[in-house]
């Protein structure tokens, strides 16, 4: 009994296990700030401007375009050119197309937002139908008069990069920042994933691991929406005008995605930055020599190819550059240099060594879950035969018990069909008279006593035609007389006692029985449904190892979870709900007869 139910306790380890890796790459794979194309989301601000009721339209079914709608309200003063930039993704976060629009809106003015493109502009290879997700970048083209506009800026930026020979930058940054209002400091946010679309239209993806940090000032390091999060400063000071950071750290770009060449694809500045960036200086010296003709730089929002804006120079092994105008909110800079084949050497792949330690246990529990279960919980082959009678000593109610591991009251209500089987008693259909109409009912007639041995057949029987006590008015009425005639003081109450009658019954009836027998039934399934009973049709050894199945599956939990929660402070916690409410329920249903009476055993 209890190894046809072991039987799935290997698959729902392996279902969890699927469940629970999907959830932990979700929660890892900091993708967070895409929106799906299938919901809409209520506003975005940013820089002044705030986007709201936004929407995904296909359009291509009558006029071939696609883009998205909403509404555009300029939150400032100032009249504003806005420059809105979509980047639509396919399933793996692959650009699928670019779209670009510039709205002038006056100060304080709220517009509707439309931005179509025609399929044309979609990339090679792609449809509207692979666009799963988007996002939106948002840029103010509104002249800058004073520094007001911002809480702070920034008036200088170094970048001094040294490039190793196994694809890691020892960086460091000295970024000089004017505080207009008192703030603790700032936050530099470094992408930990890179996702790369080249000219030729070829794309890459990596992951980036950031080490040896160290500040000037006083800093926490958190991930946070795909990024490693430094906050710098001083909860107990403010600042307001000039101050200086500098910022080190190490980021290897893991191993050269491109095949026959290497490259050295990386955004000086990001365009994480809520401010303006007024001078940006680098110095980036390679490992070894390269061709500077394949050596390039653009400068503006997410996909910009513009490199009017950076001046540069190579000497040697060494590039220094700037920038000649600042950089607005929402702009980077980005070095591309395509590099000889195995001018990177001994580059890491970056594997996340704990997602390859959780995914080692889950395969083990799978295997040792499939272990346990061919060893105690696999059943031997039986032929199936078609039986119409209960095996021979058990009646009705016994086998009920003895296939479900508990009885139940269509079990125990059975034996009222056995013992007509065994000639005990008859069942004869009647009509009842209720109020204004005739209902069928039933008539048990006894036939014969019951003169077998089986407990749970007797106390049936005897329960259907239970002596019954009858009182006899007329003889109250002679009592209460004589008493009153001999002068003898008896109450009514004593007089009914004195009448009462018993007569065993030889038929029942519905009306007989309703609100009585189930008395009967309680006590039958009382009876059977012992401790000692379930321990002689359920195999304890076979239970006995739930509870190391049960073990597994919480690990595998805990290890999946522990890692969003406490580094990436993120979590699919409605997947969690659903996957613990699962294993309850899945536990409740096929093991409530079997572990809750045998974990003793």
């Amino acid at each position: 009994m209890e190894k046809r139910k072991s039987k799935s306790i290997f698959i729902v380890i392996f279902v969890i296990i699927l469940i629970m890796i999907s959830n932990y790459c979700n929660a890892t794979s900091n993708k967070y700030g895409y929106f799906n194309i299938d919901n809409s989301f209520s506003s975005m601000r940013t820089n002044g401007v705030c986007l709201s009721e936004i929407k995904f339209e296909n359009l291509t079914d009558t006029s071939n375009v696609f883009g998205v709608t909403g509404e555009i309200e300029n939150e400032e003063d100032i009249d504003k050119n806005i420059v809105i930039t979509l980047n639509f993704y396919d399933k793996y976060y692959n650009i699928v197309a670019v779209l670009e629009s510039t709205q002038y809106i006056r100060a304080n003015e709220t517009l509707s937002y439309n931005n179509f493109e025609n399929i044309s502009e979609i990339n090679d290879g792609y449809s509207v139908d692979d666009i799963k997700y988007y996002n939106i970048n948002v840029n103010s083209e509104a002249e800058v008069t004073s520094s007001e506009n911002y809480d702070y800026e920034i008036d200088d930026y170094k970048i001094n990069m040294v490039v190793n020979e196994n694809n890691t930058f020892d960086i460091t940054e000295t970024i000089t920042a004017n505080f207009n209002v008192a703030k603790h400091g700032i936050f530099r946010k470094i992408p930990l994933r890179n996702s790369i679309t080249r000219l030729d239209g070829t794309k890459s993806n990596n992951r980036a691991i950031i080490s040896n940090i160290s500040v000037n000032e006083n800093y926490s390091v958190f991930n946070e929406n795909g990024y490693k999060v430094i906050k710098i400063g001083d909860a107990n000071k403010n600042l307001t005008g000039s101050h200086t950071y500098t910022i080190k750290y190490t980021y290897n770009i893991g191993k050269d995605p491109v095949k026959d060449a290497d490259e050295l694809y990386f955004n000086l500045i990001g365009n994480e930055w809520d401010t303006i960036i007024k001078n940006v200086s680098f110095n980036i010296l390679m490992p070894k020599s390269f061709d500077k003709s394949s050596l390039g730089f653009s400068s503006g929002i997410v996909g910009s190819t513009d490199n009017s804006n950076v001046i540069y120079n190579v000497n040697g092994n060494n590039i220094t550059g700037s920038i000649e105008t600042p950089l607005k909110v929402g702009e980077g800079l980005t070095v591309r240099l395509t590099l000889p084949e195995e001018y990177f050497l001994g580059e890491n792949n970056n594997i996340d060594k704990y997602c390859l330690f959780v995914i080692a246990i889950c395969v083990i529990f799978v295997f040792l879950a499939y272990c346990l279960w061919s060893k105690y919980g696999k059943d031997n082959e039986v032929v199936e035969t078609v039986e119409f009678y209960p095996p021979d000593g058990y009646n009705s109610a016994e086998v009920n018990f003895l296939y479900k591991g508990s009885l139940e009251d269509e079990g125990a209500i059975s034996l009222l069909i056995y013992l007509a089987n065994q000639g005990y008693i008859k069942i004869e259909e009647t009509e009842e008279q209720e109020l204004f109409s005739k209902t069928k009912g039933f008539k048990i007639i006894k036939i014969k006593e019951y003169d077998g041995n089986n407990e749970y057949e007797r106390m049936f029987f005897d329960g259907l035609f239970k002596t019954q006590q009858q009182i006899d008015m007329n003889k109250v009425k002679e009592i209460m007389k004589e008493s009153k005639e001999q002068g003898e003081k008896i109450t009514f109450q004593d007089a009914i006692e004195m009448s009462i009658s018993t007569k065993k019954l030889d038929s029942v009836t519905k009306s007989d029985l309703y609100d009585k027998f189930y008395i009967t039934l309680n006590n039958i399934k009382e009876k059977i449904n012992t401790k000692e009973n379930r321990n002689k049709i359920f195999e304890s050894l076979s239970s006995s190892k739930i509870k190391y199945l049960l073990l597994m599956i919480m690990s595998i939990i805990i290890l999946l979870t522990i890692k969003p929660i406490f580094e990436y402070r993120q979590l699919d916690i409605s997947a969690i709900i659903f996957i613990s409410v699962f294993v309850r329920n899945w536990f409740y249903c096929c093991y409530r007869n079997s572990y809750r009476y045998n974990k003793n055993a």
